[in-house]
């Protein structure tokens, strides 16, 4: 654990600089690489090198600051340094759909200009009347660690995970996901090139690739990467959406825009073939060559648990693999299922650390997240120093807004978050608490509010998935069933401790009052309720009891993974009550 400005903080790992990469590198111990070497949902990874330097930037749809960027020295430590959409100036995510918001990046440099290029999709809305994707943007800087990206470029394209690929000649093209028509929806890769100064097209997009699979909706050829290896330009893309089909295929070609030969041996990457493995919806590749000429590649991933994808509340991870050539072509992994232990290949050191946060200092460090873009600050470290002040807003967990609610990744399946809390409850309204949280309709809270008679209780709420009766869909209005419970509390000031437990397959939600360490718990929850989306799903089962989910239709998204959240509201009205923090602290079982 390292100590940094008042701030017991253990990040994902330390830089380790001494560390080669080489297999047989002296004084280091090669075991074996774990996965996933960034813990909690981090999904659609995008890598890069620049020097002796790796970069991993993923997706963040809903959740502000946008898309967080990872370094490492050597691929087995890895240190959150920034987010390229930290402003709203960049980022405006007012009332975004759940899922919604910012999609899979492409983190990329331009070595002549010193160049770092981000390119993204910012989701606002996926309703019926919105029909086409969006326009992709670009953010630049020239300090990757200096956390502090140029506004948005706009190209002109409609589509989402594009791609920017700059050729020998100069030519920039970019490269992206769309579909050819906003009814049948088939969707396919396409490219153009561009101003890169503006974003402007300079040639009309032109369909590039169909993918491997069959021409339909379902094939969903996305996240293109375009690369120039040893004077043969390779398209990288995924396919067959962002569940069990999930996969990565290859093609290679004489020019950026094709025409493209697959690789006999497509998909080059994909769990799915074999649903018992513990590693699932393996895909959305990006490779890259290591300065000792060694190649690696990185992917997202699920890890389903007790094998059933019924509980996979972590979401995509981000994984780590090494890439061989043969042929003139990539081979993912030697040839095998990516898995969380690959023997013989890095160093055998677990990503996973203990938190613990004493907010001693004035500043939060880069783990924390907030719902949406927040219309302005509700939290202070120095209205009472040493603890994390919660004011509280309007909006409640639950609203398609910006509560008053601060989130941090949950990192293990088997992992324990504790804070305690000071709260003076003014009303039956005003509430205080702490939330395992995945989205607006699917979080489970347990606080401390009014009881109307100048007193205070426990509340606790669960929100389970409904289930359609008869031939009405379910809307995103009654997708949800609540349940809500009160514990009277003894006392009406003073501090009560809350804990979250987290198992493979639950949580167990609970409090203690005052001094006392004897928790209470009096919510038990199964980790499904963070895992299945709530409406546009089914369930189903092909005898072996690993296939139980499955996503169909636009509303059924599972994009994020779960989160601990402190929050504070006065559900619909203003309130003048602070909830104090006294610290955070998450402890992953290692």
């Amino acid at each position: 654990m390292i100590f940094v400005r008042g701030v017991l903080a253990v990040v994902l790992s330390s830089i380790a600089g001494a560390f080669s990469i080489a297999s047989n590198a002296p004084g280091v111990r090669v075991l074996g690489l774990i996965n996933p070497i960034l813990p909690g949902w981090n999904p659609d990874p995008s890598f890069l090198r620049v020097g002796g330097d790796y970069f991993i930037a993923t997706s963040s749809f809903e959740y502000f600051p946008g898309h967080p960027i990872y370094h490492s020295t050597d691929l087995v430590n890895w240190t959150l340094i920034g987010h390229g959409l930290n402003r709203p100036s960049q980022l405006s995510l007012f009332g975004t759909p759940i899922d919604a918001g910012i999609w899979a990046p492409s983190l990329r440099y331009h070595a002549p200009t010193e160049t770092f290029y981000l390119a993204s999709t910012a989701r606002y809305a996926y309703t019926a009347e919105y029909r086409l994707f969006p326009r992709s943007f670009f953010v630049t800087t020239k300090d990757i660690f200096a956390d502090n990206w140029s506004d948005p470029i706009y190209f002109d394209a409609l589509g989402y995970d594009t791609d920017i690929f700059w050729d020998t000649n100069g030519d920039v093209y970019a490269t992206w996901s769309g579909n050819n028509n906003a009814i049948d929806k088939i969707y396919s890769i396409y490219q153009n090139k561009i101003d890169i100064t503006t974003g402007n097209p300079l040639t009309a997009a032109e369909l590039i690739f169909h993918g491997t699979l069959p021409d339909n909706s379902t094939a969903r050829p996305e996240g293109p990467h375009v690369y120039l290896i040893n004077g043969t330009y390779y398209l990288l893309i995924a396919e067959g959406g962002s569940g069990p089909e999930h996969r990565s295929t290859i093609q290679r070609g004489p020019t950026p825009s094709g025409p493209w030969e697959s690789n006999p041996n497509n998909p080059i990457l994909f769990n799915g073939a074999n649903l018992s493995l513990p590693v699932q919806w393996t895909g959305h590749s990006d490779i890259l060559e290591a300065p000792d000429g060694s190649w690696w590649g990185t992917a997202l991933g699920v890890r389903p648990q007790n094998d059933s994808m019924n509980h996979i509340q972590l979401g995509r991870e981000t994984f780590l693999f090494p890439v061989t050539w043969e042929d003139g072509w990539p081979i993912f992994n030697h040839g095998q299922p990516l898995a969380e232990h690959i023997p013989g290949v890095l160093e055998d050191k677990s990503p996973l650390a203990p938190y613990l946060n004493d907010f001693v200092s004035t500043s939060l460090d880069l783990g924390f997240y907030f719902l949406r873009t927040p219309y302005k600050t509700f939290y202070s470290l120095t209205a009472r120093p040493g603890f994390l002040r919660m004011n509280a807003n309007s909006f409640a967990l639950g609203d398609r807004d910006n509560p008053a609610l601060l989130l941090r990744k949950q990192t293990s399946y088997e992992e324990t978050f504790e804070t305690q809390m000071d709260f003076a409850p003014q009303t039956n309204l005003t509430e205080a608490g702490v939330t395992i949280f995945y989205s607006d309709l699917l979080h489970n809270d347990i606080a401390v509010v009014g009881d109307g008679n100048g007193g205070r209780q426990i509340v606790t709420r669960m929100n389970v998935q409904a289930v359609q009766v008869g031939p009405w869909s379910l809307t995103y209005t009654n997708s949800t069933i609540t349940t809500t419970n009160f514990i009277p509390l003894t006392t009406k000031t003073g501090p009560v401790k809350f804990q979250i437990i987290g198992n493979s397959t639950g949580y167990a939600l609970g409090y203690a009052e005052g001094d006392s360490e004897d928790f209470v718990f009096p919510l038990t929850i199964d980790s499904e309720l963070l895992s299945i989306p709530p409406f546009g799903c089914v369930k189903y089962f092909d005898g072996h009891a690993v296939t139980d989910w499955r996503r169909i239709g636009n509303s059924g998204f599972f994009f994020k993974g779960a989160a601990f959240g402190v929050y504070n509201t006065g559900n619909g009205k203003p309130s003048l009550a602070p909830a104090d923090f006294e610290y955070w602290k998450q402890t992953p079982v290692l």
